[in-house]
């Protein structure tokens, strides 16, 4: 399904990337009759964009009862548009009804191992270079990381997991992390796969890319002179391991990871901000310390700050 239409860019301080395209009525009854019959429901919807010769894949957000299109930076500034500007924009939606999938064959699995994982059997890669339906099984739908999505530092002043909801939030990440895009610019994150199964993520991105750490008083800005907006540092924010697989050393092997993608991505550092008391999804100092990350300052009695120069 094939959608053009024309519409005036806004801006928008709700979800990032705050510029947004909104879907004109006609083309969100279309939308909204595909998706139903594909089974998407009435939410965020996977789509393929175009701006003049840029194509992208992205996610339509819901709003009051129609659609908008975000028009992230990469595209945007490129383009010299900006909120007020009219763009003529192309949507297509492949609709692929649920039960027309193929059915993956029941296998009996063996017990999984609690061995520890060596970099060797380990597959690392961008989360660009990933599915989304990998990333989606690394989360897992019933914990707390099934309702963060890794926002928890990507979040605007009164945003919370409850007033913007686990859907919501989902779509951020997947059009943070442009999973299944290899052509676009990778600065989310990593995903690692143990014998061809997704197995663990780790969130690494500018610094200047978290608009809630940028926020946050203790760390990692106590006692340092840091220019908040320095996008040349980069932070590593987020850990997770998919249950079953926990505790075999797969984010320690991510975050070893971690230092060559920042520095391929440009980053003249990159840091981390361990907690001594609950570590699991930011990160222990050991891990760090294992990384080659050395620590640069102590905000407080159970943060600390630990950092990689290139």
């Amino acid at each position: 399904m094939e959608l053009e239409f024309s519409g005036e860019l806004i801006e928008w301080r709700g979800p990032a990337p705050y510029y947004f395209v909104p879907v004109p009525e006609e083309e969100t009854a279309a939308l909204r009759a595909a998706a139903s019959a594909a089974s998407y429901g009435w939410g965020t919807l996977p789509i393929r964009a175009q701006l003049g010769g840029t194509e992208w894949r992205t996610t339509l957000w819901p709003k009051d009862g129609a659609y908008l299109l975000p028009l992230k930076d990469a595209v945007r500034k490129p383009a010299g548009l900006d909120a007020g500007d009219e763009v003529d924009v192309r949507l297509t939606f492949d609709a692929q009804p649920r039960q027309q999938k193929a059915k993956r064959t029941p296998v009996a699995r063996p017990r999984r191992s609690r061995e520890p994982v060596t970099d060797e059997q380990l597959t690392i890669v961008p989360a660009n270079q990933a599915e989304w339906e990998d990333l989606q099984a690394v989360f897992g739908a019933s914990t707390d990381t099934g309702r963060c999505w890794c926002q928890r530092f990507r979040m605007l002043p009164k945003e919370s997991w409850a007033s913007e909801g686990p859907e919501e939030l989902a779509a951020r990440l997947r059009d943070q992390t442009a999973c299944g895009n290899g052509k676009a610019r990778a600065t989310s994150g990593l995903v690692a796969y143990l014998d061809g199964e997704p197995v663990g993520w780790c969130a690494v991105a500018p610094r200047a890319d978290h608009p809630r750490l940028l926020r946050d008083f203790r760390v990692p800005w106590l006692g340092r002179s840091e220019d908040k907006t320095d996008t040349t540092v980069w932070a590593v924010t987020c850990f997770v391991t998919r249950a079953g697989y926990r505790r075999r050393g797969i984010s320690r092997a991510l975050a070893r990871a971690t230092v060559g993608f920042a520095r391929e991505g440009g980053a003249r550092a990159v840091e981390g901000y361990p907690d001594f008391v609950d570590g699991g999804s930011v990160g222990t100092l050991a891990m760090f310390a294992d990384a080659g990350f050395a620590e640069v300052s102590r905000p407080g009695n159970r943060r600390a700050v630990m950092r990689i120069d290139f």
